[in-house]
């Protein structure tokens, strides 16, 4: 079993059953694969947004915020468009606050979105989290040790971003160049962060546009010191709300799952061209320590493992599979169609499409019921549960029938703001 893939992606499964405390190895007994991975590995932490989301956020702004070395006193970075950062920090040492230049940017890594800081011979690499609430923006990072089962997830710098320059840091650094249209923020004069945010409020962006795109515990493993950060009720919920929609990888890669999330749960793995190009299916196994863990089995990619109750590796995108669109269509018709292509035997009947089932109207005019679901690409029909009569057809040759040209999402399409 490699790291790669470990981080592949996705999966479904059951409550964490033990909350396993920070940096201790529980026990696999059950998966053999996973016995020899450091805690960090196997219970792997994942970015709140993707990098795409946070440029959006986080350049042409200031980030104001405190270091854990210096947790009351502020600290500023002023941004611009293009990556090239100000920071205005405040020594240790020396008492007072100095200017260096650093560029910024946001990769993407199997856990998701980088904040990758360069500059001064340095690169300051951690993993990158925004509560739409309160506008708080968190980093995190995992720690070095010679071996490697020590090593630790910590917090790092904790603040918010905003559209203004404080006047306490336009004073302190005069010579930080601001992205065009920066003001300076005149009510923000205190050094304290507490006191610099209750100056103005309002300040920190809330809410920004496309913050919705987030999976479930996607909060941090610093944060919550290793615990789990959801549970199996919240993923479920989340997963069947999500069925038939586009879902990312933290590494960017687009699934649509079906059936929600269950066992029956076919995994749709998308290509850069928007077609599937395989499907997986999902088990489920506990180990000896009593976490319960969700295997995917995707071809091309391989076997992913999800310890339930962990950060979730996907994230929602607002789009909808072009195979969901097509019946989305058929249910706000909202009257029967036929169906060519379920043949000689249904020729006469016409076809009333509900969520997941059908109402059949016969060429007499009786009815009679159905159930419709998506399947390996193809959307399948049975009347009355008989399944040795049940027809498909897949989506494509079904919107050419139809009529009807599906937007198709590839991994180049924003997700919706």
């Amino acid at each position: 079993m490699t790291l790669k893939s470990v981080a592949a992606v996705i999966l479904a499964g059951v409550l964490a059953a033990s909350c396993t405390a920070h940096g201790q190895q529980p026990s696999r007994a059950a998966l053999p694969e996973l016995s020899q991975l450091p805690y960090w590995k196997a219970f792997r932490s994942h970015s709140s947004h993707n990098a795409a989301f946070f440029r959006e956020l986080v350049f042409g702004r200031a980030f104001i915020f405190a270091d854990p070395s210096l947790p009351d006193v502020v600290q500023g970075q002023a941004i611009s468009d293009n990556g090239s950062v100000f920071w205005c920090f405040f020594g240790r040492a020396s008492k007072t606050y100095s200017l260096a230049l650093y560029g910024l940017s946001f990769e993407t890594h199997s856990t998701g979105a980088a904040r990758t800081l360069r500059g001064r011979g340095k690169t300051h690499r951690s993993l990158i989290f925004y509560d739409p609430d309160t506008g708080t923006l968190r980093e995190e990072f995992l720690a070095g040790h010679e071996d490697s089962h020590k090593r630790q997830r910590k917090k790092s710098r904790s603040g918010w971003i905003q559209d203004s320059w404080p006047r306490v840091l336009a004073d302190a650094c005069p010579a930080a160049a601001l992205a065009a249209g920066m003001r300076i923020n005149e009510k923000q004069t205190a050094r304290n962060l507490k006191d610099l945010r209750r100056q103005d409020p309002d300040a920190p962006i809330r809410n920004f546009p496309g913050s919705q795109h987030t999976g479930p515990g996607r909060t941090g493993l610093a944060a919550s010191g290793g615990k789990p950060t959801t549970t199996r009720q919240e993923v479920e919920a989340w997963m069947t709300g999500q069925e038939g929609n586009v879902l990312l990888s933290s590494l960017g890669n687009g699934y649509v799952f079906t059936e929600g999330w269950t066992e029956n749960t076919e995994v749709w793995q998308i290509g850069y061209d928007g077609k599937v190009y395989s499907f997986g299916k999902i088990t489920r196994k506990t180990d000896a320590s009593g976490q319960e863990w969700s295997i995917s089995e995707i071809p091309g990619v391989g076997t992913v493992y999800y310890p339930i109750g962990y950060p979730l590796p996907l994230m929602s995108t607002g789009h909808r599979y072009p195979a969901w669109q097509l019946t989305d269509g058929l249910i706000a018709k909202g009257k029967p169609v036929r169906l060519p292509w379920m043949g000689e035997r249904y020729a006469g009947h016409r076809f009333l499409f509900h969520d997941k089932t059908l109402t059949v109207v016969l060429p007499g005019g009786d009815y009679r019921t159905g159930r419709w679901r998506w399947t390996k690409g193809r959307l399948q029909v049975t009347v009355d549960g008989e399944e040795q009569h049940a027809q498909s057809i897949r989506w494509p040759e079904l919107a050419r029938g139809l009529g009807v040209t599906p937007t198709v999402w590839t991994p180049l399409t924003p997700n919706t703001r």
